[in-house]
């Protein structure tokens, strides 16, 4: 009997998922041979980010908004996308590998070009709401995109040809939940004796929506709530008449149009009770980065569990826990020896102080020899010296959940921490060689934008020490304190949050003494512009092969040419390089990075409620890129609307300067230069251009 688990579309295709690899070792440990993991995630990208795949695409109906000039660029040069990303040498060369995903992310938009409701791409797929059974299922009418031509063709036939008893689908991302329940539906078509289960964070969260209605039936035979590692092998072990199915903890089945439900809350999984995760059964070489990056979790749940603006209490169901770290040192050097790999990511919701240094101290005792990225809180057991042990354990990078700046509003988010303890503790990590991605987010109810400026202002006078922030806006979430009582918070929630699956609408009470501080939280953005083309797995791997803070060093350096500028002649003529264009990048809260204009920005999935944008200048001839300032937007801009002289774009740049809207910009007359310098901007003397890079 083959039992099959599928990761779908539409995620990052450049590590492995970790709950596939682990729910594979449990049942080979329980002894069941047949098990097939398949990472549909993965295999889309990789069959259809290709030049064939791309021009059919293309050709096979009208593509509106795209011009003949990217879609060629985007078919030529996919192929040289994907080697680099792939490559262990061009992989960390920043301009190289900025090249790559520019591509990457135009191949999508491409595919899905001719489905005007669909934006296939990392974390990108449909825009439609999810919150009944009405929804779901206009949502795989209408947004079956390319997706639902590759399942047919590709996907459904390969995962039959297993003659599989159950098929799985983990959905630990919104962007998977429509993919997914477009797969069950040509699974079901194709084979309708499979059990269909879903299983993962998002079918969790959703559990409210998905019992309320047995109609979903016709997807699903059942989904699993919670942790499943040992549930799911108890519901196989069922199948094979070892126990009863009925008895399965935290399984909810669909019988005869109705919804059986067996929901345990006193169920609790000993984390020491699973096994090495089993990397070998994925296909490594497959993924889209030199190294693939291992996610274990040495903790599950969270410890603090107060913050005001977090459900970890309604989602998660289960206490703070952590595995023997013994045992974890033991799944590092399994795994390490295994695959060869080197990287590992600890995706814990939050690690206490002490567990990171007995983590650390017994990764150290194992001798594993790997870098590590993990998950911390500001707290304050933390020191000098537990930094130093991390370090020493392989630590390279953290991600710190900061959220504000502002006193007032940290003690309204109910975050435990202060700025002071902040800045310590990020001068702590600085000094100990471990980089820190800070978590920001504005809009939190009550938050003017004055309290919003505090937080800009405190990660630009900290950026040598934040290497890298994730910006968003405030999204109020099902179970959330703030959403059990809203009236503490001056909102009202609308709808009735039992039939919402996990993102819910509000309106201020006072809506006049609101700001969402939405610009500052663009200025941030700003400080930290690789954020719009790299992801976190690729900034793990460059803290680990080159350094700390690799790429903010790096575009420091890219904004200054090779060589000084000479001032180019007031009397001459300067015009933009005509292989230079300027491209606006929308960089989603989810982590989809899209290419177009504002009007294309409406259709948005409901998970994605924030989108920080970018301006990037694209050199095609020399296949480089340039994050712009505002400023130096301003005069590429400019000379977008035709030729000038030098002195009249000067005269211009100067009362620029004199009335920028953000203070922080670097304006002067010599931005000119400069740009004649990168090359993105030429001087023609009589006709003839004169000066340009090298």
């Amino acid at each position: 009997m083959n039992i099959t688990i599928v990761f779908p579309p539409a995620a990052d295709p450049s590590l492995p998922y970790g709950a596939l690899p682990l729910l594979g070792a449990v049942l080979k440990r329980a002894g069941y041979e047949d098990v097939s993991l398949r990472d549909v995630n993965l295999e889309a990208f990789d069959d259809l980010w290709r030049p064939d795949a791309l021009a059919e695409a293309l050709h096979r109906e009208d593509v509106p908004g795209r011009t003949s000039a990217t879609a060629a660029e985007v078919i030529a040069d996919i192929d040289a996308a994907r080697a680099i990303l792939r490559d262990p040498v061009d992989f960390y060369d920043p301009m190289k590998l900025l090249f790559a995903k520019r591509l990457f992310h135009l191949a999508g938009d491409l595919l899905s070009a001719s489905h005007p409701t669909v934006r296939f791409g990392k974390y990108s797929y449909s825009p439609s709401s999810y919150d009944s059974y009405e929804e779901i299922e206009a949502a795989v009418r209408t947004d079956a995109g390319p997706l639902a031509r590759y399942f047919e063709t590709t996907t459904v036939p390969s995962l039959l040809a297993a003659a599989p008893k159950v098929i799985g689908i983990s959905v630990p991302y919104f962007s998977q939940l429509i993919p997914a329940f477009i797969l069950a539906d040509r699974i079901r078509a194709a084979d309708p004796d499979i059990h269909l289960t879903f299983g993962g964070p998002v079918i969790t969260w959703g559990k409210e929506v998905l019992m309320a209605d047995g109609r979903f039936g016709r997807w699903l035979d059942s989904f699993f709530v919670g942790e499943a590692d040992e549930t799911f092998l108890h519901f196989v072990d069922a199948l094979h008449g070892k126990r009863d199915l009925g008895a399965v903890a935290n399984m909810v089945r669909y019988v005869d149009g109705g919804v059986v439900s067996q929901l345990d809350d006193h169920y609790q999984l000993d984390l020491d009770w699973s096994p090495t995760p089993d990397f070998t059964m994925m296909p490594m070489d497959r993924y889209f980065a030199p190294k693939r990056i291992i996610c274990l979790m040495p903790t599950r749940g969270c410890y603090f569990n107060k913050c005001a603006f977090c459900n970890y209490a309604f989602i998660k169901m289960t206490p703070y826990r952590m595995r023997s770290p013994q045992l974890l040192a033991e799944d590092v050097a399994t795994i390490r020896q295994a695959t060869g790999e080197d990287v590992f990511s600890f995706e814990s919701d939050v690690m206490l102080p002490l567990h990171l240094k007995q983590i650390s101290e017994a990764l150290i005792s194992r001798g594993t020899d790997i870098k590590w990225h993990g998950v911390a809180r500001f707290e304050k057991g933390m020191t000098d010296e537990l930094f130093a042990t991390m370090r020493q354990a392989g630590c390279v990078r953290l991600y710190m959940g900061m959220e504000s700046a502002n006193e007032r509003v940290l003690k309204a988010m109910v975050k435990g921490t202060d700025r002071q303890r902040m800045s310590d503790i990020l001068r702590m990590c600085s000094s100990a060689g471990i980089s820190v991605e800070a978590g920001v987010f504005s809009g939190f109810p009550s938050e003017t934008a004055e309290e919003a400026d505090d937080t800009y202002r405190f990660v630009r006078d900290h950026r040598h020490v934040i290497a890298r922030a994730d910006v968003g806006t405030f999204r109020l979430l099902k179970g959330a304190p703030i959403a059990d009582t809203p009236e503490k918070y001056g909102i009202v929630v609308l709808g009735d949050p039992k039939k919402r699956w996990y993102h819910l609408d509000f309106r201020h009470t006072a809506p006049e003494k609101v700001s969402v501080g939405a610009a500052a939280m663009e200025r941030i953005q700003r400080l930290y512009p690789e954020v719009a083309l790299i992801d976190v797995p690729e900034d793990i791997l460059y803290n680990a092969d080159v350094a700390p803070d690799a790429f903010r060093r790096f575009f420091a350096a890219a904004g200054e040419p090779a060589t000084p500028s000479a001032a180019v002649p007031d009397e001459a003529t300067v015009a933009l390089s005509t292989d230079c264009e300027l491209q606006r990048v929308h960089v989603a809260n989810s982590g989809a990075v899209h290419f177009d204009d504002p009007a294309a920005q409406d259709a948005r999935p409901v998970f994605e409620v924030s989108r920080m944008t970018l301006t990037i200048a694209v050199d095609r001839a020399a296949s480089a890129l340039y994050p712009l300032s505002r400023a130096e937007e301003f005069v590429l801009r400019r000379l977008g609307e035709g030729p000038m002289t030098a002195a009249g774009l000067r005269a211009e740049i100067q009362e620029y300067a004199e009335s920028a809207p953000d203070g922080d910009d670097k304006v002067d007359v010599s931005l000119l230069d400069h740009l004649v310098a990168l090359g993105v901007v030429v001087v023609r003397v009589a006709g003839v251009v004169a000066v340009a890079a090298p």
